[in-house]
């Protein structure tokens, strides 16, 4: 198809992917590095929720990811439904160094995401990997809550930008060989066309909704 400016338009399927976890997990920051390709240091608590994309071609299909961050304070969890509403990945995000971070995953955040959620693929992201020396909750508990709960499990860094990918990426190309059936769906609006920039990447603005 060619637009009226002359550029080809190219069909790109589009899925949604939701992190989600207490806040200082460094949700941010993972979709920083995927998205840009840097770190960033201390980023600002994410307010509602923020939404990124970025486009990638996975098993010589165009896939743009909706990467949606959400907030993990208290005062947010009532609008998490909502943000979980429609997703195809799910990412529970803990911090290795914080052993609340991950005893929140396993109390609340998981059963959100099975109550508000179906036919997606679920990830378990053991964050902050760099601190290793810092590590309190070790990785044989995250692979043990991820086994428990159907979920895969990604050792990540947000300072890591293979670790980063590797989570992203690796989650995508799961959802696309179990779900092919819903890739074309235009019921979930999961199937759209899009003019690709020229690097593929794409920052939305804030989606406090």
């Amino acid at each position: 198809m060619i637009d009226s400016s002359g550029e080809e338009e190219k069909e790109i399927i589009s899925l949604k992917v939701t992190l989600i976890g207490n806040t200082a997990v460094g949700k941010t920051a993972l979709i920083n590095q995927f998205v840009n390709n840097s770190y960033i240091d201390n980023p600002i608590a994410t307010i509602g929720c923020d939404k990124f994309s970025k486009i990638e071609r996975i098993n010589n299909l165009k896939i743009k990811l909706n990467l949606w961050d959400t907030a993990g304070q208290e005062r947010f969890r009532s609008l998490s439904p909502m943000f979980l509403k429609g997703s195809n990945i799910v990412i529970l995000v803990y911090d290795i160094t914080n052993q609340l971070s991950f005893d929140e995953l396993r109390n609340y955040w998981v059963n959100l995401v099975k109550e508000n959620t179906n036919n997606i693929i679920l990830g378990v992201a053991g964050n902050k990997s760099d601190l290793y020396d810092e590590e309190i909750v070790d990785e044989e508990n995250g692979r043990k809550f991820a086994e428990e709960n159907n979920a895969f499990f990604y050792s990540t860094s947000s300072k890591n930008l293979t670790l980063t990918q590797n989570l992203f990426i690796g989650l995508t190309t799961l959802y696309i060989e179990k779900y092919p059936n819903n890739l074309y769906n235009d019921d979930n609006s999961s199937s759209t066309s899009y003019k690709v920039s020229n690097d593929g990447k794409n920052v939305n603005s804030n989606c406090f909704c």
